[in-house]
C-alpha cells in the first residue's frame, strides 16, 4: 500500500515486476483515490504512480481497464467535488492511458465524453492549464483516429478549438489574457494547434480540412504582423497550414485565394535573403519550404503562379546556405521539384541562377538516396529548357532578380567541387543586366540564328556539324567561332603528320624523286588534257601545301594496298572520272597515322564499369568521370565494352542450359 506513497520503487521497476505485483498495486492504489476524496495530495500522488505503472505498457492499461480504473479516472476528472489539481492530473493520467492502448482510446471515444470536453473548453472561468490538458486529452483521442475525428466534429470541439487557436494567439491583440499568464497562454496555443492537425489529417479528414478553412484569413495577417523571426511562432501556423491544405485541391485553392501562398512566398523570400548569415532566418525559411510543398503538390496551376515571386531563386539560394542542415535538403529538393514540374518558367530561373551545377552534384555525392531521387527529378524537368528553349530565347530575368542573381554568384559556394561554364549568350546577357537594366528592357539583345542553333540537340553532332554549317549562310557568334577553332585544329594536325613523315631529308628526296612512278603503278592516270601527273615537285609551294583548306599529305608506299587498288577498279569502271583529284583528297584526309593505340580493359576497369551502370544507368559520360580509368578512354569505348560484356554473358548463359 505504501510503496508508491514512500517513492521506495522507481518506475523502472515496473518493468520487471511479476504480473500479479502489478495487479495488486494498481487494486490498491484504485482503493486509495476512492477512500482518500479529502486528501488531495494523496489521489495527485496515486495518480502519478499509476501514470509511471502503465505508461507505454499497454497490458499494464488491460489490466487497469477491466478493473475499472479508467472508468473511475474519467469520472473523477469531471467531479465538481475534486481539487482543481487533482482534476489535472486526472486528465493528464486519461492521455497516458489512452496513447498506450489502442482499447483504452476506443473506450473513451464517446459523444458525452467530447461534450464534456468542448464545455471545459468553453468555459472561461477554468484555469488555463486544466484547458491544456483538456486539449492533449482530445489530441490523443483523434490522433490516428477517423471515429476521434468524426466526434469532435459533430460535438462542436473542433469549432470550440478553432475559437482557441484565433483568441490565445501570442501577439494578437483580441488576447483576453495578461502578460503574467503569458506562458500558459503561449502553452495552450500551440497545443490547440496540434490537436486541429490531429482533427485534419493522419487520418485525412477532408470535412475536417474544409471546416478549418476559415482559420486562413487570420492566419495571413499573422504571417504579415511576424516581422521578426520566431520559431516558436512560424512553427505551429506552418504545420497548421501543411497539414490542411494536404492532398486537398480545393483547400489548396481557398488558401491561394485568400491571400495566404502570396504571403507565404514573400516570407520565404525575406528569409532566404538572409539565410546565408542567420541561422534562425536558414532554419524558418526550411519549414516555409516545406509548407509551400504541402499547398502545391498535385496542383501545377497554384505552382506555376509561384514563379513571379522568384521562389525558385529563393530556394537555390537557400540550398546554397552553408547554415543549412543535411537532413533539410530533400524538402527544399521537392518544392524545385513541384516548381519546375509544373512551369517552364521555373526551370528556366534554376539554370539562370546556376542551379543545375549543384543539383548534378547532389546527385552524384550525397549518400542519401531520396536527395538523389530528388535530384534526378529536377534534371529530367529541367532538360527541355537546358537543351534548347532557355538557349535560343530572350528571357529576361524577373523585376529585380538581377540584384539576387549578383547576389548568390558572390556568396553561393558549391557543397562540393564543382566546374562549369556558362554559355556566351549568357555571359553577354548577364553584362548587359550589370551594366543598365533598362537599355536592355528597351532594346533587346541581338542574336543570329544558325542552323546548329535550330536543329534539336541530337542531330547536331562532331560528324554533322561541318555539312550543316557550310549549308547556313548565316552563322551565330558561336557556332562560327568552333567552325574556325575546328579548322584550325585540322590544318595544324596535318601539319605535324606531314613534318613527321618528312623529318629525314634524304626520306624525302627519295619521295618526291619516286613520287611520279610510284603514283603511276598505283593509280590510274590522269586524262590526256591534263598532262603530267600533279605531285608535290610540279605544283607552286602556296599550292601544295593548302588546297581547298586540306593540307595535302603525300602517300605512303605500302598503306593500305588494297584500299587503292579497289579505287583504282572503281575508276576504270567510272571511265576515269573521279580523277586524280579526288584521290589526293582522298589521302589527304587519312589519319590512318594517329589512330589511337588499343588499350584493354583492366579488371579494375570492367568493375568500375559494372558498378557505374549499377549506380548510374546507361549515362556513360557521367560513368567515366565518376571512376579512374586510363586516361584516353571514352564514353564509346564504354558502351562498346559493356555491350560486348552483355554478350559473352549472353552466350556463357545459352552454353550452360544447352
Amino acid at each position: 500500500m505504501y510503496l508508491w506513497k514512500d517513492k521506495c520503487i522507481p518506475d523502472w521497476l515496473y518493468y520487471i515486476l511479476p504480473f500479479s505485483a502489478i495487479k495488486t498495486d494498481l487494486s490498491l492504489l484504485l482503493e486509495c483515490l476512492k477512500f482518500q476524496m479529502k486528501c488531495p495530495d494523496l489521489q495527485k500522488q496515486a495518480l502519478l504512480t499509476i501514470h509511471s505503472i502503465c505508461e507505454k505498457r499497454e497490458d499494464n492499461v488491460d489490466l487497469l481497464r477491466e478493473m475499472g480504473g479508467v472508468a473511475f479516472v474519467y469520472n473523477l476528472s469531471k467531479s465538481s467535488i475534486v481539487h482543481p489539481d487533482v482534476k489535472e492530473t486526472a486528465l493528464f493520467t486519461l492521455g497516458t492511458l489512452a496513447e498506450a492502448n489502442v482499447y483504452c482510446k476506443n473506450s473513451l471515444c464517446k459523444n458525452e465524453i467530447f461534450a464534456d470536453l468542448a464545455d471545459c473548453l468553453m468555459n472561461e472561468d477554468i484555469q488555463l492549464k486544466q484547458k491544456r490538458l483538456s486539449v492533449y486529452l482530445l489530441l490523443v483521442l483523434v490522433a490516428n483516429n477517423k471515429l476521434g475525428q468524426t466526434l469532435a466534429q459533430n460535438s462542436g470541439c473542433l469549432d470550440v478549438l478553432l475559437n482557441l487557436f484565433r483568441a490565445t494567439f501570442p501577439i494578437s491583440t483580441e488576447a483576453t489574457f495578461r502578460a503574467a499568464n503569458a506562458t500558459q497562454t503561449y502553452q495552450l496555443w500551440t497545443s490547440v494547434s496540434s490537436a486541429l492537425c490531429g482533427c485534419v489529417n493522419n487520418p485525412q479528414n477532408e470535412e475536417g480540412q474544409r471546416i478549418c478553412v476559415a482559420a486562413f484569413p487570420v492566419i495571413k495577417i499573422w504571417l504579415q504582423q511576424l516581422t521578426f523571426p520566431q520559431t516558436e511562432i512560424f512553427q505551429p501556423i506552418c504545420t497548421f497550414i501543411a497539414m490542411t491544405v494536404a492532398n486537398n485541391s480545393c483547400v489548396q485553392e481557398s488558401f491561394s485565394a485568400c491571400g495566404g501562398l502570396e504571403t507565404l512566398a514573400l516570407t520565404l523570400g525575406r528569409l532566404a535573403s538572409a539565410a546565408d548569415t542567420s541561422l534562425l532566418s536558414c532554419q524558418l525559411s526550411v519549414i516555409i519550404s516545406k509548407t509551400l510543398s504541402a499547398c502545391i503538390t498535385d496542383n501545377s496551376s497554384l505552382a506555376s503562379g509561384l514563379a513571379q515571386y522568384g521562389v525558385v531563386l529563393h530556394l537555390f539560394s537557400l540550398l546554397a546556405s552553408p547554415h543549412l542542415d543535411p537532413e533539410d535538403r530533400l524538402p527544399i529538393l521537392l518544392s524545385l521539384g513541384y516548381c519546375t514540374e509544373a512551369s517552364e518558367k521555373h526551370q528556366s530561373q534554376l539554370i539562370w541562377c546556376g542551379g543545375l551545377p549543384i543539383i548534378i552534384t547532389l546527385l552524384t555525392e550525397d549518400s542519401s538516396e531520396e536527395v538523389r531521387r530528388a535530384a534526378t527529378f529536377i534534371l529530367q524537368t529541367c532538360k527541355k529548357a537546358s537543351t534548347g528553349a532557355l538557349m535560343s530565347s530572350h528571357i529576361l530575368p524577373l523585376e529585380g532578380a538581377s540584384k539576387q542573381l549578383e547576389a548568390n554568384s558572390q556568396r553561393f559556394k558549391p557543397l562540393f567541387p564543382v566546374r562549369y561554364t556558362k554559355p556566351s549568350e549568357i555571359k553577354c546577357i548577364e553584362e548587359l543586366q550589370h551594366t543598365d537594366m533598362k537599355n536592355v528592357i528597351k532594346a533587346p539583345v541581338p542574336y543570329s540564328r544558325c542552323v546548329a542553333c535550330v536543329l534539336p540537340f541530337e542531330e547536331v553532332t562532331s560528324h554533322t556539324f561541318e555539312s550543316l554549317q557550310s549549308s547556313c549562310h548565316q552563322s551565330c557568334d558561336r557556332h562560327k567561332v568552333l567552325r574556325e577553332a575546328t579548322k584550325h585544329f585540322r590544318m595544324h594536325h596535318c601539319r605535324l603528320v606531314f613534318e613527321k613523315e618528312h623529318q629525314d631529308p634524304a626520306e624525302a628526296e627519295r619521295y618526291s624523286t619516286a613520287e611520279p612512278q610510284q603514283t603511276c603503278k598505283n593509280w590510274t592516270g590522269p586524262s590526256e588534257g591534263e598532262g603530267k601527273v600533279i605531285n608535290k615537285n610540279t605544283l607552286p609551294e602556296h599550292r601544295w601545301r593548302k588546297h581547298n583548306g586540306v593540307t595535302l599529305v603525300p602517300l605512303q608506299r605500302r598503306a593500305k594496298k588494297t584500299t587503292f587498288a579497289s579505287h583504282n577498279r572503281t575508276d576504270i569502271e567510272m571511265g576515269g572520272r573521279s580523277g586524280h583529284h579526288n584521290n589526293l583528297q582522298k589521302i589527304g584526309l587519312d589519319h590512318s597515322s594517329t589512330k589511337r593505340k588499343r588499350k584493354d580493359f583492366s579488371c579494375e576497369e570492367v568493375g568500375y564499369l559494372l558498378s557505374g551502370v549499377k549506380t548510374y544507368g546507361f549515362s556513360w559520360n557521367l560513368i567515366l568521370w565518376s571512376y579512374p580509368f586510363q586516361p584516353g578512354r571514352t564514353n564509346v569505348d564504354l558502351a562498346k565494352k559493356y555491350r560486348r560484356l552483355m554478350k559473352r554473358k549472353a552466350q556463357d548463359a545459352s552454353r550452360a542450359d544447352s
